[in-house]
């Protein structure tokens, strides 16, 4: 096999760093752990083994009785998709693309179903959000919630002009229950799989922001992390325009950790990750004119 010499040379710089800058490097590994564990873990770990209990005793179903139609008519997609849109809005991201992708493998939703309901249903976690932008934008309650509303906003507005999905839900066949124990048990295997690629995924964003932005510019460390450039937003002297700007950026685009966390947990499926970078640079266009004109 024929030797990269591009990707091996900036390996080779790398490796030097680390050895250069080993207090830093566990420095830097510390901290995106203390995030991890502080702030993701508590909140996302519930909330992926609640989805998959809600999704064991019939939840989706319970939701696309009463919601379905209404949801089918305004998005144009499996009355399905109605769990996984209202799973999203309370756990955040990347807790929809774990609930999206366990519906298309117990059949409720197709994958081009599938790939739309995931480019229209991103949002952060409420909670961390919210606690964010406090420090950030503190005694400004009526700013805090106007930025913690837009992605809902824009989300909804995205889902209902995006075209109708070919396929239907009503094709398909469930696939047979497993003993609930059974089924438990694979969910935690399946939930801390999910959650230590977050944490290496976390810890890859935040070494590589040490490497390439030594003087912690923000819109850098919120282009690769958004929890980093939120962090870093709560020091910083900007003025209250240009946080809020800076602020609606990282949210809705989401920093490149949390594209490659979605990736990776879509792998081995027919999803298209494609369809949900289209709907964050467009969710990004929206927020960001939003914030004008509004």
């Amino acid at each position: 096999m024929k030797p990269k010499k591009i990707p091996l040379f900036f390996l080779i710089l790398f490796t030097l760093f680390l050895f250069q800058q080993n207090e830093l490097i566990q420095k830097t590994i510390l901290s995106s752990c203390e995030l991890f564990l502080t702030k993701l873990f508590p909140s996302l770990f519930p909330m992926m083994i609640l989805s998959d209990l809600f999704l064991y005793f019939g939840l989706p179903d319970l939701l696309c009785k009463y919601f379905g139609s209404l949801f089918q008519k305004l998005f144009h997609t499996s009355p399905y998709g109605a769990f996984a849109f209202f799973i999203s809005c309370f756990s955040g991201t990347p807790s929809n693309a774990y609930v999206i992708k366990n519906l298309y493998l117990e059949n409720c939703l197709s994958k081009e179903e599938a790939s739309k309901i995931l480019s229209f249903s991103f949002f952060s976690n409420p909670l961390f959000l919210y606690t964010m932008l406090n420090f950030i934008f503190p005694h400004q309650n009526s700013l805090v919630l106007k930025i913690l509303f837009l992605p809902y906003l824009v989300n909804i507005l995205i889902g209902l002009t995006m075209k109708p999905t070919s396929n239907s839900f009503s094709t398909f066949t469930k696939k047979e229950k497993l003993s609930f124990g059974n089924f438990l048990s694979n969910s935690i295997q399946n939930a801390m799989h999910t959650l230590l690629f977050i944490l290496g995924t976390i810890t890859l964003f935040f070494l590589i922001n040490a490497l390439l932005n030594p003087h912690q510019e923000i819109f850098i460390s919120g282009l690769l992390e958004i929890s980093q450039g939120l962090n870093a937003l709560i020091a910083s002297t900007y003025s209250i325009k240009l946080k809020e700007i800076l602020s609606v950026i990282m949210i809705s685009f989401g920093g490149l950790s949390i594209h490659l966390q979605i990736k990776g947990i879509l792998n081995e499926t027919p999803i298209s990750y494609i369809e949900f970078l289209k709907g964050r640079i467009k969710q990004t266009v929206l927020s960001v004119l939003f914030v004008f004109f509004i």
